[in-house]
């Protein structure tokens, strides 16, 4: 009896957060050599306004309550865990230590380390006709070299879903992100790649940054995209690297929602990837502190696909999920 509950809560849940997690699909291209222009089959993050959120919020809190009850030692705020993913810092250091890379000191309160390798695989082909690029295979198409991934890290608030690329034998789809989709708060990130990797970053106009940030969405779902502020920042282990702010106005129902956001851009290789940290316009006051500590903890680099355990004492896997939802 136990299991059946904790069944039906899990399949309940994903449901209820189904339609608030961002598309798995960043473009739709024809396959083969004849590449088509990203078509509108990419799904918007749907978001409602507050008082229309109020009943998804507590069906969300009571299977949140159910899911723990069910796990032994695991509270709410274990939820990325409980929907498939957990990383502490020493994990992390671990994997981080092993690729070369410097350790992060430190993760501040109410947040989680999440760190995944991407890349090395194609998009997925969706009828034979059409493939899905994901992140992975984004970054893969604009240069990455045979046993090369791209190694993806930052903090989220402990309590949002977290969601990762799937890989399956028709290639992978889907991109890292994290979210309170009941709320409308979300971590994507995207990837676009360049022309002309020597061009620098503050040269790209408003629509390459509205390309890329809004991967996600059709042109359809969304418009008003604006560039509130751009700054050029540090270099993050020598690459290029850009402080985004952006506002524009979702689609639901109809109704334009307002959207605000922050993003971290880095340059790496031919590729550009950020990772975008976003709410509604009602939210954003409140939630800026921690959308910016989400995307200043941002990083991105090119590892070795593989790496020998003993460096860091620990098996580490650098796959990603599969269709069965296991690693």
């Amino acid at each position: 009896m136990r299991t059946s509950v904790a069944a039906v809560l899990l399949v309940g849940a994903a449901q209820g957060v189904g339609a608030f997690m961002p598309s798995a699909a960043p473009c739709l291209r024809a396959s083969g050599s004849s590449r088509a222009v990203c078509a509108a089959s990419k799904q918007a993050v749907v978001m409602q306004e507050q008082g229309q959120a109020s009943r998804r919020e507590a069906i969300g809190t009571a299977f949140a309550a159910g899911l723990a009850t069910l796990i032994p030692g695991r509270s709410v705020d274990a939820a990325g865990l409980a929907f498939g993913y957990g990383a502490n810092v020493n994990e992390v250091n671990a994997q981080l230590t092993a690729y070369g890379l410097k350790a992060i000191n430190e993760v501040p309160g109410g947040f989680k380390p999440l760190i995944q390798a991407v890349g090395g695989q194609v998009g997925a082909n969706v009828d034979g006709s059409k493939i899905i690029d994901s992140i992975g295979s984004i970054v893969t198409e604009g240069g990455l070299k045979v046993g090369e991934r791209l190694l993806i890290l930052f903090n989220y608030p402990g309590g949002w879903i977290v969601s990762l690329p799937t890989l399956t034998a028709n290639g992978e789809s889907g991109t890292v992100s994290a979210g309170n989709y009941v709320k409308g708060d979300s971590l994507v990130v995207t990837a676009k790649n360049l022309k002309d990797a020597s061009t620098p970053l503050e040269t790209y106009d408003v629509k390459f940054y509205e390309d890329m940030l809004l991967q996600q969405i059709s042109q359809s779902q969304q418009q008003g995209f604006k560039l509130i502020k751009k700054t050029k920042v540090e270099p993050i282990d020598g690459q290029e690297t850009m402080d985004i702010e952006y506002k524009y106005d979702l689609f639901v129902n109809g109704n334009a929602l307002g959207r605000h956001g922050y993003a971290k851009v880095v340059k790496v290789g031919n590729s550009v990837v950020a990772l975008g940290a976003q709410t509604t316009d009602g939210r954003w006051k409140k939630n800026k502190e921690d959308l910016a500590k989400a995307t200043g903890s941002f990083r991105a680099h090119i590892v070795k696909a593989e790496f020998e355990s003993k460096k860091s004492g620990v098996s580490i896997n650098t796959d990603i999920k599969n269709d069965a939802g296991g690693l």
